[in-house]
């Protein structure tokens, strides 16, 4: 990516004056026809390339995600805490510890990116290399824990090198995609984002043994971030030594709520979003054991990974598409907004219809809007960044609404539900937030 002037907001799109993308890009002669901005400044091509690996290096991201998360954390704890509600209540534990270490790392590392000036692969590729390594053996050594309490210090430290993967591959969009294909490789790296949760989800459900299932995963983040580090083109950061001392301080600064309030609404919008759908997906698989009643971990785990292939297969059309007529339309606020909206009648049916029926057809519902929301929200969010140059850390920053929500929902959800048994409380949980989500949306003035 080529980063703007960090004393500059992002710059205003003018009209497209010829300039198009590179050709051999999946939309290259769509764009020419369909694009109606381009950046005055920032990357005017994408590599071919860029639009294989980057997809691809956001699935294994996914997988490691979805893959510990869903189910090998919950099938080791079924083991430690046997029971219907203890196990939720300490997989609610092991996250919410893992999930305030996020919150801290995110943006120090993040900011570290931003910063670091080594020309060996580049200042978001070494980190890519170097935490993707660091990251992958952490994710094979979690299988042989076998206490609660080690399971929430490790998953806790492994934060800190699979947010710096995080970091690196969050910058790809804004610094090497131009403004006007945004929606489009949003669009395909959502759809590989959700592919690679089931690829994660698939690979640790149908592993029986718990070590192959995380080595498994490991291998796949290990493969995919190396390829992308050593194959793709990164710059160090620019040299700060020609700016002045009020630059400086602006470009690394938290961004004001005053001066940058659609960043805040737009971290308000997905905060709210992850927020209800991880009080339901995080206990997915004890949900298919007790609420639904199925009984036995291993079967549910088995239901689960058809769940989410039902989930992925929706998914992936709807990102696709959604990302392409985002693009033709420049309406990215209007997509995030339904889409967040479309949660609801998925929890009103988790609520009302307690069977694996309604099971298969609240995630069907999820897997349409997830789609549409994955494809089109990180775009918005690379529209609202207020510099470029530091998007290691603003983005890093962004990305606590993606963890903040996991401090939260987990433990009041596993206390609740260790409490009284009753999952209803998560579904209450998932149509308040994404309603309020929805409305925080709509407070963006800055994109259509």
């Amino acid at each position: 990516m080529t980063a703007l002037n960090p004393s500059e907001q992002h710059p205003r799109a003018l009209p497209l004056t010829g300039v198009a993308p590179e050709p051999g890009s999946p939309l290259a002669a769509a764009s020419v026809a369909e694009a109606r901005v381009v950046d005055t400044e920032g990357p005017q091509h994408v590599s071919r390339w860029l639009w294989v690996i980057y997809p691809l290096s956001l699935m294994a991201m996914s997988a490691v995600w979805g893959g510990v998360m869903q189910v090998l954390l919950g099938k080791q704890l079924a083991v430690i805490a046997p029971g219907a509600t203890a196990a939720a209540a300490a997989l609610g534990t092991v996250l919410t510890v893992a999930a305030v270490s996020s919150v801290v790392s995110q943006p120090i590392v993040g900011r570290l990116s931003d910063r670091t000036r080594v020309r060996f692969l580049g200042r978001r590729n070494v980190w890519i290399f170097g935490a993707g390594i660091v990251g992958a053996l952490g994710v094979a050594a979690m299988s042989q824990l076998t206490s609660t309490l080690a399971l929430a210090v490790a998953w806790a430290v492994l934060m800190w090198p699979l947010n710096g993967v995080q970091a690196g591959l969050s910058a790809v969009l804004p610094e090497r995609v131009p403004e006007r294909l945004r929606g489009s490789m949003s669009g395909l790296v959502g759809a590989a984002s959700i592919l690679g949760g089931f690829v994660g989800v698939a690979l640790a459900g149908l592993s029986h043994e718990v070590f192959r299932g995380y080595l498994l995963v490991a291998g796949l983040f290990l493969l995919i971030t190396q390829v992308f580090a050593w194959t793709t083109k990164d710059q160090p950061a620019p040299d700060r030594g020609s700016r002045t001392k009020a630059e400086r301080k602006a470009a690394g600064g938290i961004p004001s709520l005053r001066q940058h309030p659609d960043y805040w609404w737009a971290f308000a919008g997905r905060f709210l979003l992850i927020f209800g759908s991880f009080s339901v997906s995080s206990f997915q698989l004890y949900i298919l054991k007790d609420y639904v009643g199925i009984g036995d971990i291993d079967k549910a785990a088995t239901t689960l990974v058809a769940l989410s292939g039902l989930s992925t297969t929706l998914s992936l059309v709807f990102a696709a598409v959604g990302g392409f007529i985002s693009d033709r339309l420049g309406r990215l606020r209007l997509f995030v907004g339904l889409s967040t909206l479309m949660f609801v009648p998925a929890g009103v049916v988790y609520l009302v219809v307690p069977t694996l029926t309604g099971v298969w057809v609240a995630t069907a519902i999820t897997g349409v809007a997830f789609g549409i929301y994955l494809a089109v929200d990180q775009a918005l969010i690379t529209r609202v960044l207020p510099s470029v140059d530091n998007a290691g850390q603003d983005l890093g920053i962004m990305n606590i609404a993606n963890a903040g929500p996991q401090i939260i929902a987990p433990a009041l959800g596993g206390a609740v539900v260790g409490a009284t048994g009753n999952y209803s409380f998560l579904f209450v949980m998932l149509i308040v937030t994404t309603v309020l989500g929805a409305v925080s949306v709509r407070f963006i003035k800055g994109v259509r």
